[in-house]
């Protein structure tokens, strides 16, 4: 029985591994930052922000993909100078992660790319509720399995009744 703990183990600190790199990809090259955010770290690296393109601010041509607007977080407002490719999301209202540098001096935010934006939330819902009972139910089973070729290992073999009858006579 020691061997289905080791293994369990083994695979319970691969999993802690996992869990680790991917919130570490995650902290690195997927978390957005908001306006306030912006404001009070100054990035001096490329950045993730995410925050809503407020209305009637959008200036630009947006065939060329070069755009000037203001993006509004919850309580600040940032200038955004927007060169890339042309985007059809790129519009009023619309909630978008913008990729790019935070400029302290002109205090405005040089956006190269439009990424998506996703709900992380519950991609990672999804997965818990999806794995931890996977990873239960293999466990259990693995061990009632290992339980049971115990006892069928320690039990007496099977011999048919005809056998007894050929070797006493």
């Amino acid at each position: 029985m020691s061997g289905l703990y080791v293994r369990w183990g083994a695979v319970a600190v691969v999993a802690v591994l996992l869990v680790l790199l991917a919130y570490r990809h995650y902290e690195r090259n997927v978390a957005s930052l908001t306006p306030e955010e912006v404001l009070a770290e100054r990035p001096d690296r490329v950045v993730r922000m995410t925050g809503l393109v407020r209305g009637g601010t959008l200036r630009g041509d947006l065939a060329v993909g070069r755009v000037r607007f203001d993006l509004a977080g919850q309580r600040e407002t940032l200038s955004i100078h927007y060169q890339g490719p042309s985007q059809e999301n790129l519009r009023e209202l619309k909630t978008l992660v913008l990729v790019g540098r935070w400029d302290p001096a002109a205090r405005i935010f040089q956006a190269h790319d439009i990424a998506s934006v996703s709900n992380y939330g519950f991609v990672f819902g999804a997965y818990l509720v999806g794995l931890v009972p996977l990873a239960f139910f293999l466990f259990t089973m693995e061990r009632k399995v290992g339980l049971l070729y115990n006892e069928i290992k320690g039990s007496k073999l099977y011999e048919p009744e005809w056998l007894d009858d050929v070797v006493t006579r």
